[in-house]
């Protein structure tokens, strides 16, 4: 190979590589962004996600039909990079318009979830799909580019595909640990959209390199004379070495190849979300848990397709190895089942003194990277079957079946997500796609009648592994807790984004909800006169009030408490319907909320609910999870705090639930002064242990109006055994305005921009 022409390889793969940093910018920051506008619900992640795979595919569907006639196509990939960097640049500013438009217009929509999840989509389509479109271009347009030997097409598809979800990796990692943290979501866009611009005029630059004679196709034909003609100014790269024929294949296989692989992309993104559900049980679920596990994900797809790809430069691929593959990932996706249920009792955190990050990237990579090996090496196998070693059809069929793979991937996160986890669970989940990997396997050997006769016994030789794997499986209960006396357990269920467990010690009068693995809700002492005081102190600082509207309903221990005081409307928000359902086993703790006709419950994120909604409330209770928690961080910013104070009455109380614990303390004073900055009459109460609270109104809380509290309390005996005497009450105050000022000092406010709590302790919320 001449000097100038492994130079010219070697920097389309740099080039690519980068690419791959900035689609995974891309997506991380756009979901992030979005949860301003759509809330941090599974719906409303799974719209975003959706939209994006979606331009995916029509990108490199479309392309994939005209690049192959393309006489220069390096320049129409700058063209793309340069496409990709200007939308990107403007999706911050498109989504922040979004943000102004989307209240009126979902409110518009007939009512119920699904209608509000497909506006939803409709929103993302309009601003995400343009980039991702041309995002998805590229892959069939590099291929036509680097892709130009008969004989070697599998094998440098796999190499782009290599470099490429490298790239993706290395860019997820960055962006959830770095980049979001220190530069912030609208910069970190704007970073990515560098990289584009950067990887546009190398690719331009390397037009100036003169490539070597096109090498025939793989039917030992040449191309066409138009083609011909163009190879002298072409921008295509080249690789030596003899050309081989095409590869022999029926009709039939490829068709049957191209299906499969779309099945395939559906099983893959099915095993994601499940993994995803139950890694989450075993991991901290802060900010940067998914970019961690996504991160292990995709470095397992870059270096199965460098393996498959190294092995299609040493033997042709045939049908039997994608058969083989499937067989492997069905019995290797049960086998992984076994690790999660036994990482409880190999207790890795204490390797690590908790839940940091290394510990969860290596509970990722013992769980998901093997099986990601095998998933990856599928591309290079299926490109090569596909082009069957042909360049002339390289960009036509790489594009063709990875749109059908994208389609798959989109239906495969949707079904898993909102179908198959809600009605099989999810262990019975991974067996059904492991099945579905298995019946694929055993097909595509029945077509590769030219192999080893031993290999037809293979098929139920990995359905036999497979049964006794699933036979032997321990209890289906993934509670990440080494608290699992299944005798101690009185409510369990696993929805379309929670995981719900509750146990009961009846000898202690104590109970527990593991909330994917999490603890919450326990009925210790302290965390009851946690849940007492936000349900009692809001009707006591505004009597009479007229509605309240809950934030968080949990197991509705606070709203039950509220509710005693007869207000005639309590609104009540939570992400998890399981939870609301597992509110019926703390009766005793809620009284009997649920069935009280004053409470009108909502399943939705909270933001989006306050967003949406066009009422005002004498009272906001807001008792979110912990900040470092994935789906609360953004319950803590300048921007919500706006959001609560337009909605609250102008005699109205907001009090919110602020931990102590995991909190570092610079972060812990910014979270104060953010509040202080949007309600100036604030005071910081605490009930002891790990639990703070800040109480707002809109006029001083004076020692008038604390003295009318305490009387209140002394005449209402359900708070006086709830909370103790007003002596009690009062030495819950932890710091008046004039001490809480002094404390915030000054500094920064938290805003939906640069919002990144990391915990200051390794603790598990």
């Amino acid at each position: 190979m001449r000097p100038d022409s492994r130079a010219r390889r070697s920097g389309l793969l740099l080039l690519f590589f980068l690419s791959g940093i900035s689609g995974l910018i891309y997506q991380i920051a756009w979901v992030r962004q979005s949860v301003f506008t759509f809330g941090v619900s599974i719906y409303a992640y799974s719209t975003v996600i959706g939209a994006y795979m979606i331009g995916l595919a029509l990108g490199s569907y479309m392309m994939g039909r005209r690049i192959d006639a393309h006489a220069r196509p390096l320049r129409t990939y700058a063209a793309l990079e340069v496409g990709i960097a200007a939308l990107a640049a403007l999706s911050p500013f498109l989504l922040g318009a979004l943000h102004t438009i989307y209240p009126g217009l979902s409110n518009a929509l007939p009512a119920g979830g699904f209608w509000l999840t497909l506006g939803r989509l409709a929103f993302s389509l309009a601003v995400l799909t343009p980039t991702t479109f041309l995002i998805g271009a590229t892959l069939p347009v590099m291929s036509r580019i680097y892709a130009t030997h008969g004989g070697r097409v599998g094998s440098d598809v796999g190499r782009l595909y290599l470099v490429n979800t490298a790239g993706a990796a290395l860019g997820c990692v960055l962006t959830g640990l770095v980049f979001l943290r220190y530069l912030g979501a609208r910069e970190t866009i704007f970073l990515g959209a560098a990289i584009n611009l950067l990887v546009a005029g190398g690719a331009l630059a390397l037009t100036r390199l003169a490539p070597a004679p096109l090498a025939g196709d793989g039917a030992g034909g040449t191309r066409d004379a138009a083609s011909q003609a163009g190879d002298a100014t072409t921008d295509s790269a080249v690789a030596a070495g003899p050309t081989d024929a095409a590869l022999p294949i029926s009709a039939g296989a490829l068709r049957y190849v191209a299906i499969a692989y779309g099945i395939s992309g559906f099983i893959a993104l099915g095993y994601e979300v499940v993994w995803a559900r139950i890694l989450y049980i075993h991991s901290s679920h802060a900010a940067y848990s998914f970019s961690l596990m996504l991160t292990v994900f995709l470095a397992g797809l870059a270096l199965g397709g460098a393996g498959g790809s190294w092995v299609l430069r040493r033997k042709r691929a045939t049908v039997r190895h994608f058969g083989a593959i499937q067989l492997a990932l069905g019995l290797l996706a049960v086998l992984i089942l076994h690790a999660f249920a036994r990482l409880p009792a190999l207790h890795l955190e204490d390797w690590f003194g908790g839940y940091t990050v290394a510990y969860e990237f290596l509970i990722a990579f013992v769980t998901l990277f093997p099986p990601t090996l095998l998933l990856g090496a599928l591309f290079p196998v299926v490109g090569s079957l596909y082009t069957r070693e042909r360049t002339r059809v390289v960009g036509l069929r790489i594009g063709r079946v990875n749109a059908f793979n994208t389609v798959g991937a989109i239906a495969g996160s949707l079904g898993a997500g909102f179908v198959l986890v809600p009605l099989l669970g999810l262990r019975n989940t991974t067996v059904a796609l492991a099945v579905l990997n298995l019946a694929l396997g055993a097909v595509a050997l029945h077509f590769d009648r030219g192999g080893r006769r031993a290999l037809r016994f293979a098929p139920a030789g990995a359905m036999v592994a497979t049964l006794l794997a699933v036979a032997i499986l321990p209890t289906g209960f993934y509670l990440g807790s080494y608290y699992t006396e299944t005798d101690r357990l009185i409510f369990y269920k696993e929805g379309v984004e929670t995981t719900v467990a509750v146990l009961e010690v009846p000898e202690d009068n104590f109970k527990i909800s593991f909330v994917n693995g999490r603890d919450e809700v326990p009925t210790d002492r302290a965390s009851m006169s946690a849940f007492r005081l936000l349900g009692h102190l809001p009707p006591l600082l505004r009597p009479g009030a007229r509605n309240a509207l809950v934030l968080s309903f949990g197991n509705g221990i606070a709203t039950g408490t509220m509710n005693t005081h007869d207000i005639p409307v309590i609104d009540a928000v939570d992400l998890s319907p399981e939870m609301m359902e597992a509110a019926a086993v703390y009766a005793e703790e809620n009284y009997d909320v649920l069935d009280s006709d004053r409470l009108r419950l909502h399943v939705e994120d909270g933001r989006n609910f306050l967003l949406r909604t066009e009422e005002s409330y004498d009272i906001i209770s807001v008792d979110a999870t912990h900040p470092a928690n994935a789906s609360s961080w953004a319950l803590f910013t300048s921007e919500f705090y706006q959001l609560i104070e337009s909605r609250l009455a102008a005699d109205g109380v907001f009090m919110q639930w602020i931990p102590i614990h995991g909190v570092r303390e610079d972060d812990y004073r910014d979270i104060l002064r953010t509040v202080w900055d949007i309600f100036p009459n604030m005071v910081l109460w605490s009930t002891g242990s790990t639990h703070s609270y800040v109480v707002a109104t809109r006029e001083p809380m004076s020692s008038v109006v604390m003295q009318s509290v305490l009387t209140r309390a002394a005449a209402n005996p359900i708070v006086a055994r709830d909370l103790g005497p007003p002596e009690t009450i009062a030495g819950y105050v932890a710091m008046a305005e004039a001490d809480l000022t002094d404390y915030i000092g000054r500094g920064p406010v938290i805003t939906d921009n640069d919002a990144f709590f990391m915990p200051s302790r390794p603790t598990p919320e």
